[in-house]
C-alpha cells in the first residue's frame, strides 16, 4: 500500500484560490501522490472539456476546492468549467472530496482582496453548486493549514481502497517497480537541491544555463504571454505552476512551453509528458527560497 502513487485531479476556480491550490499541490506531494490540475489550461472551448474529461478520467480522487466564486461559465451548458468538473467525476463515479471555505475566512479575503473573490454574476448558480457539493464528502477550511490536513487525512483513507489501483495502472502493463523508483529519486534529488540551494544562498552564485539566477530571471520577467484572459511574465508562471513540472504533466500553451523548452528548463518526454530540466528544477527550487523571504 505504501508503494502506491494516486493521481490526484485538482479543481478549482483560478484567479481567488491560487494559494489554497498551491496547498493542495504541496499536501499531494509530500503526502507522496501525484497532483493532476488544470491550471495549466486556458478554458473556453469544447476541446477544453475534451481535455479535462480524459485527465479525469486517468485520475484515481478528485479533489474539489470551493471558494466564493463560481468560475467562467461554459456558453452551452450555462455552467462554470469547475461545476462540469465536479458532475462529470460524479458521473465517472470517481472517489471525491471537496474542501469549502469557512464564511468567515470568506468574509477575511474580501476584506484583504476585494470583492474580485465572491461570485457577482452569478450567485445564484454558486448556491446551487455549492448545495450539491455538501451533499457529498466534504470538508471545511479556514486557511492553508487546514487544506493540508484535510488532504492528508483524506488520502490516507483513499490509499487503502483496493479499487484505487494509482497512476501507474496495471492494465497498461507499465513497468510500475521503474516509475517508483523514478519518483523516489526525484523526490530525494529534489531534498538534496533544497538543502545544497539553502547553504549556499552565500556562497557563489549558481548558473543555470550560463545564467545566474538574476539574469534568469530579468530574461523571465521581461517577456510576456496571454494566459486566462491575463498578461503574466514568464517568470510568473514558473512560479505559480512550478510544482507540476516538479513531476510530469501537459500544457497546451504552446507559447510558454515553446519558451521554456528553448531556455533549457524543460523537457518533453517521449511519452508526450513535460518535465523539469536538471536546471529548471534547480532555478524553480531557487524560486521558494529567493520570493518567499
Amino acid at each position: 500500500m505504501k508503494d502506491k502513487k494516486l493521481q490526484v485531479f485538482v479543481s478549482s476556480t483560478y484567479i481567488d484560490l491560487k494559494e489554497e491550490r498551491q496547498a493542495a499541490v504541496e499536501a499531494i506531494l509530500s503526502a507522496g501522490h501525484i497532483p493532476a490540475g488544470m491550471e495549466l489550461f486556458s478554458a473556453g472551448d469544447e476541446s477544453q472539456m475534451t481535455v479535462i474529461k480524459r485527465w479525469i478520467d486517468e485520475s484515481d480522487v478528485y479533489l474539489l476546492i470551493l471558494g466564493g466564486r463560481y468560475g467562467s461559465v461554459e456558453p452551452t451548458s450555462g455552467k462554470s468549467y469547475t461545476h462540469l468538473e465536479y458532475e462529470y467525476a460524479i458521473e465517472q463515479g470517481k472517489p471525491l472530496f471537496a474542501v469549502v471555505i469557512n464564511q468567515p475566512a470568506l468574509d477575511q479575503k474580501v476584506k484583504a482582496n476585494g470583492m474580485t473573490v465572491i461570485e457577482q454574476d452569478s450567485p445564484h448558480l454558486l448556491k446551487e453548486f455549492k448545495s450539491q457539493v455538501l451533499s457529498n464528502l466534504v470538508k471545511f477550511f479556514d486557511d492553508k493549514k487546514d487544506i493540508k490536513l484535510a488532504v492528508h487525512e483524506t488520502l490516507s483513507e483513499f490509499n487503502y481502497r483496493k479499487e484505487l489501483t494509482g497512476w501507474v495502472r496495471g492494465d497498461n502493463a507499465v513497468n510500475t517497480g521503474l516509475l517508483a523508483e523514478e519518483i523516489a529519486r526525484l523526490t530525494k534529488e529534489n531534498s538534496d537541491l533544497r538543502i545544497e540551494l539553502s547553504k549556499s544562498r552565500g556562497a557563489s552564485e549558481a548558473l543555470y544555463s550560463g545564467l545566474t539566477y538574476e539574469e534568469l530571471k530579468s530574461i523571465l520577467s521581461k517577456k510576456k504571454f496571454i494566459y486566462d484572459g491575463n498578461t503574466i511574465t514568464f517568470f510568473t508562471y514558473i512560479v505559480e505552476f512550478g510544482s507540476h513540472f516538479m513531476l510530469y504533466t501537459t500544457s497546451n500553451n504552446p507559447e510558454a512551453i515553446r519558451e521554456l523548452l528553448k531556455l533549457g528548463l524543460i523537457v518533453r518526454m517521449n511519452t508526450g509528458y513535460l518535465c523539469f530540466t536538471e536546471v529548471g528544477r534547480s532555478f524553480y527550487l531557487r524560486t521558494t527560497i529567493q520570493e518567499n523571504k
